[in-house]
């Protein structure tokens, strides 16, 4: 199976999305669509300049979702999400898959 990650380089946002596809090919379009983007469409009054990123991921087998990574809970200031717990374990059990840019 193949995953898309979309995650912003703010740690405090809580928009991280992922995303499920059935072939390689989907994913590479979906990564090309998007990517590097503002995190917020008025970053000035928003005091904010962060990004948002894709990256895309294979991964064999099922997701053991006993794993530890899904009890991180963050911090006060930086707290998890289960999109982020996800995306922190596609990212760790995954093979990365390259953009066609």
């Amino acid at each position: 199976m193949f995953y898309g990650i979309e995650q912003s380089t703010d740690l405090r946002d809580r928009r991280t999305a992922v995303k499920k596809f059935a072939s390689e090919s989907a994913l590479r379009r979906w990564i090309g669509n998007g990517g590097g983007e503002l995190t917020y469409s008025d970053q000035e009054s928003a005091r904010n300049w962060h990004h948002t990123f894709r990256e895309g991921y294979e991964m064999k087998g099922r997701i053991d979702r006993k794993n530890r990574i899904f009890s991180d809970v963050g911090t006060r200031d930086y707290q998890r999400c289960a999109a982020d717990n996800m995306a922190a374990y596609i990212h760790k059990f995954g093979t990365h898959v390259r953009s066609e840019r």
